[in-house]
């Protein structure tokens, strides 16, 4: 099952050791990550599902929370731990950090 998160159960996940995955393009992460993310484009996601962590929980964003859905389909199965999307993606994280 996958679960949509806000900032704020994002940081609470992100304190508890959750694995936070940018699965934009390379132009778009040139713009900025999310602080404690790794990239992993979505293009690119079948072939390095062995370097998703299994044993603890994941959430995946993109630039609007589209892509991170798919992403977070496409690991669903694959996945032993709870999956995450970040609701809004990196453009509701650099408006969560004006506003905070």
């Amino acid at each position: 099952m996958i679960t949509d998160i806000d900032f704020v159960q994002l940081e609470k996940l992100q304190q508890q050791g959750a694995d936070l995955i940018d699965v934009r393009e390379d132009d778009e992460v040139a713009e900025g990550m999310i602080d404690g993310a790794r990239h992993l484009a979505l293009s690119d996601l079948p072939e390095v599902l062995a370097t998703i962590a299994q044993n603890k929980p994941t959430v995946f964003y993109c630039r609007s929370g589209r892509r991170s859905m798919k992403a977070a389909q496409l690991v669903e199965n694959y996945a032993k731990c709870p999956i995450y999307n970040l609701t809004g993606g990196y453009l509701a994280y650099l408006e969560y950090k004006q506003n905070t």
